[in-house]
């Protein structure tokens, strides 16, 4: 009798931390954020959504999550941390690499991320991950866009990481 009452007290456990489990995944993988980042070093771009699920044709690419914004960029460049917020302004990044330029940017309402050229680069170690055709170059330049506002201008020179937050 002892031994039932504990093993239904075990089961009832493990289903609330399994329920408890699987709705903060969900949580997580449906409302929170969705970041790109672009990592110096053989560049190479992750995002919380795997890069299949971007549409769009050629080189130019579109986040599926269409009505999430952009809320910040984070970024190290030239050894610095720095933080710029958005709210519902467009949002701009020009990473120079290999002297080509890795554009994203937003709609006026900071909504539609777009990623281009994505012709520049192949699937990297998982279907999260890009990596450039080119695994020989730095990052040289970065330039951020905050509306009509120019936030951000610097050469860089290596160690260069930037993350948009998306959502």
């Amino acid at each position: 009798m002892r031994r039932q009452q504990k093993l239904r007290l075990a089961g009832t456990v493990a289903a609330l931390l399994t329920a408890a489990l699987a709705l903060s995944v969900f949580g997580w993988a449906q409302g929170g954020d969705t970041p790109i980042v672009i990592l110096d070093g053989s560049l190479s771009i992750q995002s919380a959504v795997p890069w299949a699920q971007f549409t769009g044709t050629g080189d130019l690419k579109s986040h599926p999550h269409t009505t999430k914004s952009v809320t910040q960029v984070a970024f190290t460049v030239g050894g610095k941390n720095q933080t710029i917020t958005f709210a519902n302004e467009s949002c701009k990044v020009d990473v120079t690499y290999d002297s080509a330029h890795i554009v994203f940017n937003t709609g006026t309402d900071g909504k539609g991320l777009m990623m281009r050229p994505f012709s520049a680069f192949h699937q990297g170690r998982n279907a999260n991950f890009l990596a450039h055709n080119n695994p020989n170059a730095k990052i040289s330049h970065v330039t951020i866009i905050k509306g009509d506002q120019q936030v951000f201008d610097s050469d860089a020179s290596g160690g260069t990481k930037i993350t948009i937050s998306y959502r």
